[in-house]
């Protein structure tokens, strides 16, 4: 049964990359891809609110040391098998996690 899992997502990604390849060719398909590159900038009101606001009890959750698991995960998974794009987003978002969870110790 789990590896259904992977298999699937593997067809699903094949059939993906197939239907979309003329896309991810050209100009606007290029620009869609480096969205990616944006994701972590939309942490920076998280990370700003976690060094400065008055009371950041709030932050103080596992979330952050497991997210930093997890997206540490996932880099591994991206060095072995991605490109460039996504294996600069997932070191941001690693540095990303690692400056609110400092502060959350920190502060």
């Amino acid at each position: 049964m789990i590896k259904l899992i992977p298999d699937a997502v593997d067809v699903f990604s094949d059939w993906t990359a197939q239907k979309t390849l003329w896309f991810v060719q050209m100009w606007p398909g290029k620009l869609f891809l480096a969205i990616v590159l944006v994701g972590p900038l939309t942490f920076i009101p998280t990370m700003y609110q976690a060094w400065t606001a008055p009371d950041i009890d709030a932050l103080r959750t596992s979330t952050w040391p497991l997210m930093i698991l997890v997206n540490v995960s996932a880099f591994l998974g991206v060095a072995h098998n991605g490109d460039w794009r996504l294996r600069l987003v997932m070191i941001i978002w690693i540095l990303v996690m690692i400056v609110v969870w400092s502060a959350t110790l920190v502060r």
